[in-house]
């Protein structure tokens, strides 16, 4: 009895069998590739999201750190110059009244000396 039956590569099958054989593989590939991109393209909208977020998270990060060196500066330049005008009018009052400098700075030593003498 001799077996009728086709298998694709045999020298027997037909170019009928070739050219649906051809088919159907590039109907397969077709459908692979259809369903890899129904699963990546919402993957690929997630993660342009998430970078999104991301990016917009560092941009306010990055201005908020900004404006708190720009205080900090800003309260450092104030303190610094507060300590140059106490030291102004330290000065002007010391040369106006040196008299009653000299009793402030006495007084002021004695009571250092007390507290420190305990």
């Amino acid at each position: 009895m001799e077996n009728s039956t086709s298998y694709p590569g045999d020298q027997n099958s037909g170019s009928t069998d070739n050219g649906a054989l051809k088919r159907g593989v590039e109907t397969a590939g077709s459908a692979l590739h259809s369903s890899i991109d129904k699963m990546v393209d919402p993957a690929l909208d997630a993660v342009g999201r998430v970078t999104s977020v991301a990016h917009d998270a560092v941009n306010r990060l990055s201005s908020g750190a900004t404006h708190v060196a720009d205080r900090v500066s800003e309260n450092a330049t104030r303190v610094s110059e507060a300590s140059g005008r106490a030291v102004e009018s330290s000065k002007s009052w010391i040369q106006d009244k040196p008299l009653e400098a000299v009793g402030m700075a006495l007084a002021l030593g004695f009571i250092l000396g007390r507290l420190t003498a305990r």
